[in-house]
């Protein structure tokens, strides 16, 4: 339950987006009440727990955390190199634009949109590596294959998401490149998730396993 609770609150921020793209949600208002909602319900689950389960937890957290940051810079990395070598003009960093325009207003310089629409984008990442940490990491316990294969899913997951709305409310035209490379962005980003998010969760929670049962 607790670690349910703990990856969907992860998600705080897609949701905060998703409203925003299918309602027309104010960005910053949408984040301020899904944090402020979802972290009261996850703080009311905590403090309900012991201090064994609680060190737990966060340690999962940290782990899903410091995963999901590495792979939002393999990401990142894919979607620049494949950019350089295709030669139509499709930019897949345009999302980063559109984040800084909707958090601070079409007044902002463009260097203030980049550094706010980067900040949303890091964000993002490592709290899409945070919910697939804590439901699905298994503590660490997956084969190397298995947390590739399960780190790549979840990735496709959220291409499936991206797909489906990003070209129509960024207006892509390049449809094509803008496919290739997300999807491919997307798989590099989950095999390293899993890969990382199991190193990590089997680094940071042996001993952890061996104390004695409580919590969820």
């Amino acid at each position: 339950m607790t670690r349910a609770v703990l990856g969907v609150t992860a998600l705080f921020s897609g949701i905060a987006l998703l409203a925003n793209i299918l309602l027309s949600v104010s960005l910053p208002l949408g984040l301020a009440a899904t944090a402020t909602t979802l972290g009261a319900i996850l703080t009311f689950v905590l403090v309900r727990v012991d201090s064994f389960d609680r060190n737990r937890y966060l340690r999962i957290a940290v782990a899903g955390a410091t995963a999901g940051l590495a792979a939002t810079l393999a990401y990142d990395a894919a979607r620049a190199l494949l950019s350089q070598l295709d030669p139509s003009p499709f930019n897949p960093f345009e999302a980063i634009r559109i984040f800084g325009l909707l958090l601070l207003g079409e007044g902002a310089r463009t260097s203030h949109l980049m550094m706010a629409g980067t900040a949303l984008h890091l964000i993002n990442g490592v709290c899409f590596g945070l919910a697939y940490v804590t439901l699905f990491g298994k503590e660490g316990t997956r084969s190397i294959s298995g947390a590739v294969v399960t780190g790549i899913s979840w990735g496709l997951f959220l291409e499936v998401f991206q797909l489906t709305l990003y070209p129509t409310w960024l207006r892509v035209t390049a449809l094509a490149e803008f496919v290739t490379i997300s999807a491919f962005s997307h798989v590099v980003f989950g095999a390293m998730l899993g890969l990382v998010g199991r190193d990590l969760l089997r680094r940071w929670l042996q001993g952890a396993l061996t104390t004695p049962e409580g919590g969820s």
